[in-house]
């Protein structure tokens, strides 16, 4: 679990107003492409690990990281960037091999981001999946996910795309009726038994429709994709 998601939501809008203003001398920051290369004073979080995404054999580094880019906009107050880095080497001399940007590509706020390598088929190549909070206030989690699959470390595929965690029990925003909490995770034992066809997804409801559940109420999902190459 990356660290910005084990802060209470009051440290975490300090931790906000504390960087933002330690920042504020220097302007807006430029976000680069290289998750490498943002600059330490305007991250958030920084995590690098290791998996084997295309099966060769070889580790390949991930770098994600939280920025703060100081824009007036706070949608676009910080960016989640995502990177693939060639493996052989030491991390900070790698090839980029491939990034992803979640505000630019997506034109949604991205915080908080989560990164983790599994083999969630059995083919014993690992797939990425990666989280974000979407949520501009402290009362709200609105986690959105991906799942991409490296055939070529340069080119992925992105297989799904959905809602990760949704909590509105505490949005003010948010009408009391329609306020819900919900929290994915995927059935690895489902998924592996489809052999690649399908990625099987365990759903928990403890609230909806403004009203609590308890114990959750858990729903499978089955959505047939195409985890492995043709």
């Amino acid at each position: 679990m990356s660290p910005i998601r084990s802060l209470t939501p009051r440290l975490l809008a300090l931790l906000l107003a504390g960087q933002a203003i330690a920042l504020a001398v220097e302007g807006v920051v430029t976000v680069p492409p290289d998750p490498r290369q943002v600059p330490v004073a305007a991250r958030m979080n920084y995590t690098r690990s290791s998996a084997d995404l295309d099966g060769d054999g070889v580790a390949e580094t991930l770098v994600i990281v939280t920025a703060i880019t100081r824009e007036k906009d706070p949608a676009k107050g910080t960016e989640v960037i995502v990177g693939v880095i060639a493996g052989k080497v030491p991390a900070d001399k790698g090839a980029l091999l491939w990034s992803r940007h979640l505000v630019a590509v997506t034109g949604r706020p991205a915080h908080g981001g989560d990164l983790q390598a599994l083999d969630i088929d059995g083919d014993r190549r690992n797939e990425l999946i990666l989280t974000w909070d979407r949520s501009l206030t402290a009362e709200k989690v609105d986690r959105w996910g991906e799942i991409w699959v490296f055939d070529d470390l340069s080119h992925p595929r992105k297989v799904w795309e959905g809602q990760w965690e949704l909590d509105t029990r505490k949005d003010p925003e948010t009408p009391v009726g329609s306020r819900e909490f919900m929290k994915r995770s995927i059935d690895y034992g489902a998924t592996r038994k489809a052999a690649g066809r399908a990625i099987v997804f365990s759903k928990s409801y403890g609230m909806t429709a403004g009203r609590a559940l308890n114990p959750p109420r858990l729903v499978a999902e089955r959505v047939d994709v195409g985890l492995r190459t043709p």
